[in-house]
């Protein structure tokens, strides 16, 4: 007991005792592994010997960009929700979530397809949210 962190924390055990970290992850959010005296991402043991040094890496939410180019309009959603964008938008979204995005083109306009994030031609776009991903929607007349 001693250890409670959030961005960044410090405490004094006494010499050779052994500490056991282990890390849990906030919602939408992943464990990626220790550093420093330990590895991997199973628990941490450290015994104090000397002043010792742990980071917890932790992944996600990840954030999925729409942007919208063309000269023509149009409305691109997402299932899961979170976008409904008209214009530019950025939404955050937890770490391997599958994401399926629509496009709707305004009356006049067509949607001419996607790039970015391993989409491409005019069917829906899904992508999956291993990392921050960027899609553009091009909507023309």
């Amino acid at each position: 007991s001693g250890i409670n962190c959030g961005a960044a924390c410090y405490t004094f055990f006494t010499a050779n005792t052994v500490v056991t970290l282990s890390a849990a992850a906030a919602t939408g959010s992943t464990f990626a592994g220790w550093s420093g005296a330990c590895s991997g991402t199973g628990q941490c043991v450290v015994t104090m010997s000397a002043a010792q040094s742990v980071t917890a890496t932790f992944a996600g939410p990840f954030l999925l960009s729409i942007t919208k180019a063309g000269a023509g309009t149009g409305t691109v959603t997402s299932f899961p929700a979170g976008i409904d964008c008209g214009a530019t938008c950025s939404v955050p979204f937890p770490v391997g979530t599958p994401v399926t995005l629509d496009a709707a083109p305004d009356p006049g306009s067509t949607f001419t397809g996607w790039s970015g994030g391993g989409c491409f031609g005019t069917g829906a776009c899904s992508v999956t949210m291993s990392a921050a991903q960027s899609v553009t929607a091009t909507f023309g007349h």
